[in-house]
């Protein structure tokens, strides 16, 4: 069953990646990442927002590849994370380490991070989506 499940979420994370998304509104500035339990890890994101109004909500992925463009998985930004104009958010999830403890493993140097953001609720109430 966890197998399924993880096969499903990085169907998702991938097919979601090939659709529509603007990569420019959120960075990723810094990671982080260290064994939660035996069988999780714990992964702290530090986002930028390049909006030029403070985003309310946001739907988002985060994407992990390694030196070689090998996908390591995807984490959901959001999606209530309120972010100033131009400023940052930290995003804390726990993880399976089967989708995610090679972060563990590999140097940080090796590991490359995107961001897709599919809608944003600004603010003032205006929405996009890509």
């Amino acid at each position: 069953m966890l197998r399924l499940f993880l096969l499903l979420s990085l169907f998702a994370a991938s097919e979601a990646k090939a659709s529509g998304c603007n990569e420019t509104i959120l960075s990723i500035t810094d990671w982080s990442v260290r064994r939660a339990d035996t069988s999780n890890v714990e992964i702290s994101l530090r986002v930028q927002s390049l909006a030029a109004k403070q985003i309310r909500m946001v739907r988002s992925l985060a994407y992990f590849y390694d030196a070689l463009d090998e996908p390591i998985g995807a984490l959901p930004i959001g999606p209530d994370a309120i972010i100033p104009a131009g400023g940052e958010y930290l995003e804390h999830r726990v993880w399976s380490d089967h989708l995610f403890g090679r972060l563990l493993k590999l140097r940080k140097r090796d590991v490359k991070t995107a961001t897709c953001v599919k809608a944003v609720l600004y603010e003032d109430g205006s929405k996009e989506e890509f």
